[in-house]
Parts: C-alpha cells; sequence; structure tokens
C-alpha cells in the first residue's frame, strides 16, 4: 500500500470501512432490567420566528400566573410541564463581527451549538456566504460525553427538511460535520423495527455475536492502520467515527426496554417526502416512531426539524399557500399574511403536542416518559421580517426527571442561548459550565431554572 493517501482515496477507503454500520445499527440486543428510567433529550425546529403577540403569553403574565398566546394554546392541558423562555438571543449571530453569513444561516447554525459559522460559498437569502457550523451540538455533546448504550446513539428526523446545506441542518457531530435528518417515516421504520428483531437461540445466538465482534474489531484494526497516514483534519475525523464504532460495540449486549408502549411498529404507508399533501401524514408519523422509540429506550437522544430555512413550501391543508419564507417577510402590517402565520406556528405546536401526549401516557415508575424528557422547541429568528436574534422563542416541555421547575414562564432580558445549551447538558448529566463559542458561552447556566 503507498505510504501516503489522497483525500479522495482516504474518503474511499473510510467509507468503505464504514459500509458495515448500517448492518451493525440493526443488531437486536438484550435488555437491561430494573434499570432506572433514563433521561431524554428532544430538539425540535421551525423557521422564520414568530408572530411574538400570538407566541408569548398575554399582557400581565407573571412567573407563575400566565396565560399560553394562540400559538401554544395547544400546549394548554400540559402548562404545569412547561417552561416558557423570554429574552434569549442567539448571540453568536447577533453579533456582526464573529463568523460570515446571513441571518438565517448564523441563527441556524447557532441555534444548538452556540457557535459562529465557518467560512464557506453556501447562500443565504441576502447574498451572504458562509460554510456550516463551527461546532458540534447540543444533542450531539450528550451523545459523546455520555455515550447511552442504546441501539441508536441518536434519532434524527425530519419533516420535509430536505436542503442539504447549512439552512437545512440543525444537529452537528463535530466543527463542520452536519448530521442529516431522515425525512422518510419508512426510512426512519427500517431503522426502529430492526430493534425487534428475534434474538437467534442457544449457539447460533453466541456464534451471531461473536461474528458481529469480528466485523467491529476488523473496521477498527483499519482505522487504527490509517491513522498516522493522513492529515491531521482527516485524523480527527477518524477519531470521531471510531468513538462512534466503540459505542456500537457497547450497545452489543444491550436492547429494547420492555413494557406495554414499546410495541413493534407497523410498516408506514408510502409518503412523497417532498409532497405538501403528504406533510401531515409525515409529521404524525414522524411523531409516533420518535414515541416509540424513545419509550423503547432504542434511543435517549433525537431531534426534529419541521422545514428549513429555506422554508420555500405551502400548507395547502391550512389554505396557505404562499411560500413561508415569504409570508415570513411581509410584516405586521399584512394580516393576511400575519394570520397564515399564525396557523401555520399553531400547527407546529399540535404536532408537538400531539407527541407530548403521546410522552404523557407513558408510566416510568411514578413519572411518565414526558417527565424523564425534556423537549427543547425553537427557531432561527424571532421576527422574520426584521431577521431579529433577539427575543427568540424557546419552550422547554418536561423536566428531565425532575431537574427543571415547570409551570413556569421567565424572562432573561437578554442572555446568550450558550446558557440555555449548558442547562440542558447539565439537566442530561453532563457536568459543565461552558458550552459553544466562549465569547458567549462561559457564563454557566441559565439561572432559576432548576
Amino acid at each position: 500500500m503507498p505510504s501516503s493517501f489522497t483525500r479522495r482515496q482516504f474518503a474511499q477507503l473510510l467509507a468503505g470501512a464504514f459500509s458495515t454500520l448500517p448492518l451493525l445499527e440493526a443488531l437486536p440486543a438484550r435488555a437491561q432490567d430494573g434499570a432506572a428510567a433514563p433521561k431524554r433529550l428532544v430538539l425540535l425546529y421551525n423557521p422564520n420566528g414568530t408572530i411574538t403577540d400570538a407566541f408569548w403569553p398575554t399582557a400581565g403574565a407573571t412567573e407563575r400566573e400566565f396565560t399560553l398566546g394562540p400559538i401554544l394554546q395547544p400546549f394548554a392541558d400540559f402548562q404545569d410541564r412547561l417552561l416558557v423562555l423570554n429574552g434569549i438571543e442567539i448571540s453568536v449571530a447577533n453579533e456582526p463581527r464573529v463568523g460570515p453569513g446571513g441571518p438565517h444561516q448564523k441563527g441556524l447554525g447557532g441555534l444548538f451549538t452556540g457557535r459562529e459559522l465557518q467560512t464557506g460559498t453556501m447562500a443565504d437569502g441576502d447574498g451572504s456566504l458562509a460554510g456550516w457550523a463551527n461546532g458540534i451540538s447540543v444533542d450531539q455533546e450528550v451523545v459523546q460525553r455520555l455515550n447511552p448504550p442504546t441501539l441508536l446513539p441518536s434519532l434524527e428526523l425530519g419533516v420535509r427538511a430536505t436542503a442539504s446545506d447549512v439552512m437545512g441542518r440543525i444537529s452537528y457531530s463535530g466543527p463542520g460535520s452536519p448530521v442529516p435528518p431522515m425525512n422518510d417515516p419508512g426510512e426512519v421504520f427500517q431503522r426502529l423495527n430492526s430493534g425487534f428483531m428475534q434474538d437467534l437461540a442457544g449457539p447460533e445466538q453466541a456464534v451471531a455475536r461473536e461474528q458481529r465482534r469480528l466485523v467491529m474489531a476488523a473496521v477498527q484494526s483499519q482505522y487504527a492502520a490509517l491513522r498516522p497516514r493522513v492529515s491531521l483534519r482527516d485524523r480527527q475525523k477518524l477519531e470521531r467515527h471510531a468513538d462512534f464504532l466503540n459505542g456500537i460495540v457497547r450497545r452489543l449486549d444491550y436492547g429494547i426496554r420492555p413494557g406495554p408502549a414499546c410495541v413493534q411498529p407497523a410498516e408506514p404507508r408510502k409518503v412523497a417526502v417532498e409532497d405538501a399533501q403528504d406533510m401531515p401524514d409525515i409529521a404524525k408519523l414522524q411523531m409516533d416512531l420518535l414515541a416509540l422509540a424513545l419509550a423503547c429506550d432504542l434511543t435517549r437522544v433525537a431531534s426534529v426539524q419541521f422545514s428549513t430555512a429555506i422554508n420555500n413550501i405551502a400548507f395547502p391543508w391550512l389554505n396557505s399557500t404562499a411560500e413561508g419564507h415569504n409570508l415570513s417577510h411581509r410584516g405586521p402590517s399584512d394580516t393576511a399574511a400575519r394570520d397564515q402565520l399564525v396557523a401555520r406556528s399553531t400547527w407546529y405546536a399540535e404536532q408537538i403536542a400531539y407527541l407530548v401526549r403521546q410522552l404523557a401516557a407513558v408510566t416510568e415508575g411514578d413519572r411518565t416518559l414526558l417527565d424523564n424528557t425534556v423537549l427543547v422547541w425553537g427557531n432561527e429568528l424571532s421576527v422574520g421580517n426584521t431577521h431579529s436574534h433577539e427575543n427568540v422563542p424557546f419552550l422547554l416541555i418536561g423536566s428531565a426527571g425532575g431537574y427543571f421547575r415547570t409551570g413556569r414562564y421567565l424572562n432573561f432580558g437578554g442572555v446568550p442561548n450558550n446558557r440555555l445549551l449548558i442547562s440542558l447538558l447539565n439537566a442530561m448529566g453532563v457536568e459543565t459550565s461552558s458550552f459553544g463559542h466562549p465569547d458567549f458561552g462561559q457564563g454557566g447556566p441559565l439561572p432559576n431554572l432548576t
């Protein structure tokens, strides 16, 4: 073999070594009975800001006494499980001197990473150019720091989130390494259904497990041979993949958490992932599959991305046929556009509330699956027509196993979203006082959340 590799040769070898992973991710494993209910983290996103007077609690609200705005009314039955968070800004996007990119790019790149964008050639609507986010996102930080033993380290879902650029990604495994969402419920079904494969009995089971370990050892050996012969940048990428492989080895002996809510999924009907008419069905299917994945402990970390910051989609089932991005630019004087945007935002809330109801119905000891989860709903902007990154709408649902004191409306008066991300890491059991860009991620967690 040659003593050095071109980037293309390295990529080909890496792809060959990694080709075993879909099989390995599909391996069934044995459940661990009697374990305490784990914590879960779910990130949620929809684009282009909100209608502020329809999102925030009505005038006169206090921390404990508040009336949800029209957009958040689908959560009325769960108000005691909510934290409505005002006064949080995406500081890394709000500071012109930090990183390249346009407002949508910077807002979405920094939403869950708290980091600036790299340089690149991807264009925002105003013509600004940028690359991917320059850091890991909070969900993948949890995966890498805690290495949960679940069959799937994390689960990334999309609902018409098919753009392959910085305005179409919310999850990052590292700097410049976006994690694409699965937009087809059929693909998600195949990923989850593999966890329900019947275990082989007796000696066959032992042989199958040993074969898996031999495959893993071979792939890891390939990585070890490649490491000293590639560039520093590719070596770092290789190490991230090696860590992922090590996690799979740990998960070989872990399986589905049994329980009445953990049932083998039925294969969903085929849908057209880019068809507006199928969007409501896709959303419901994705929420059903996510609820199942969490109830069965197939994963403890997930994200759901509704559309992208490009957001050139219509909502015909709401009689809203304009492009979402265009609607968001029309401003408050256009009452027809405002009404459509409120209806769309309320629809997003309804989909999330549908998931919340499913999680709340699953009992885990003296709590529910919802209680042991924290769902984080955010946006890359606060207001679409001004492209503001101040007072970005954030909603937390669930207490992460009692970590957060819910049922409250809090205004932080303008703090970096990095501090919210630190709070989420702490809630999941990651001990840290910093995260993201060093100018904004050193202040520790948000006060008064616990």
